[in-house]
């Protein structure tokens, strides 16, 4: 087909497929959905012509074009990664550019001077940031957009590598106009029925506020909903309600008194964090060494 183009990924999609003999798992691990693998594995017959799988109620099994192709893509796809292998691994040499992603609250507060001293360290090196979300970022780091992600909350993956950072600890906040601003200390149960604002449901941080409201049998009163910490404060700062942030980026707040916090009863509330590489790629010296400086 004149013009067409067969990407590396579709190749993985194919083997993927054909191994596990499922469109449903191959979706699962590629973090992608099934309608696109029924879509890639149909854009592939449609470029050669030719029926590749045998599919239907119950029923998969690969032709014997299919058989033929999935030879040929089980060979490329070992090419494809011996060559990385062998351009990442030659002595002395170090990828000249490293892409990475974060969530917004850890990108943005935590990150800047550690880049910074990583990249006066390896001036031969540049170290690319970009926030995401953290479903983003998995999808990013599965498909090889990225080399790496840093998530809050990081959960299992069948193609992802977890490597746990430190904790960070979530408090309350709100503004001096604010009910709460007139206590010393609260509880979880003094939120009950309180206005409180916070993260999107899609954002991790959010289902471990949302647990520790459920185990405590206190259901608060959401007036607002965000998908990053900047907008979350702004709105915080009206006075309208309380949210539980990561106590690394309010300290500009908190300062300016533009925000205030008080100590909570009961156990601090801490958040996981991690960084998530593709567990069968391998790493290059460059990214090593970016994610061993990160970690320290």
């Amino acid at each position: 087909m004149k013009g067409s183009r067969i990407y590396i990924d579709i190749f993985k999609v194919f083997c993927d497929a054909a191994e596990t003999k499922s469109f449903s798992r191959a979706a699962e691990i590629n973090f992608i959905t099934q309608s696109a693998v029924s879509q890639q594995i149909s854009y592939l017959e449609s470029y050669f012509g030719k029926q590749l799988i045998i599919r239907g109620k119950g029923k998969f099994a690969l032709t014997q074009e299919g058989k033929v192709f999935l030879s040929g893509c089980e060979n490329i796809l070992q090419t494809y990664q011996s060559t990385l292998d062998k351009m990442q691994s030659e002595p002395g040499e170090i990828a000249q550019t490293i892409n990475v992603e974060a969530i917004y609250s850890i990108g943005f507060y935590h990150l800047p001077p550690l880049v910074k001293s990583f990249m006066k360290k390896y001036k031969q090196l540049n170290l690319h940031l970009e926030y995401n979300r953290s479903d983003k970022i998995y999808t990013d780091v599965i498909q090889g957009v990225c080399d790496f992600g840093i998530v809050a909350y990081p959960w299992q993956h069948p193609l992802v590598e977890i490597t746990y950072g430190p904790r960070e600890k979530l408090i309350c906040v709100f503004a001096p106009s604010f009910e709460f601003a007139k206590r010393k200390k609260l509880r979880v149960k003094d939120m009950d029925g309180k206005s409180y604002i916070g993260f999107i449901k899609k954002i991790p941080t959010r289902g471990a506020i949302d647990a520790l409201f459920s185990g405590s049998k206190t259901k608060v009163n959401i007036i607002h909903e965000f998908d990053n910490v900047e907008t979350l404060k702004r709105s915080l700062e009206l006075g309208h309600g309380f949210s539980f942030l990561p106590e690394n980026t309010v300290q500009q707040e908190l300062r300016k008194k533009d925000l205030m916090t008080i100590p909570v009863a009961g156990e601090p509330l801490y958040r996981e964090t991690g960084i998530i590489t593709r567990k069968d790629r391998p790493l290059s010296k460059a990214t090593k060494e970016a994610i061993q400086f990160l970690l320290k």
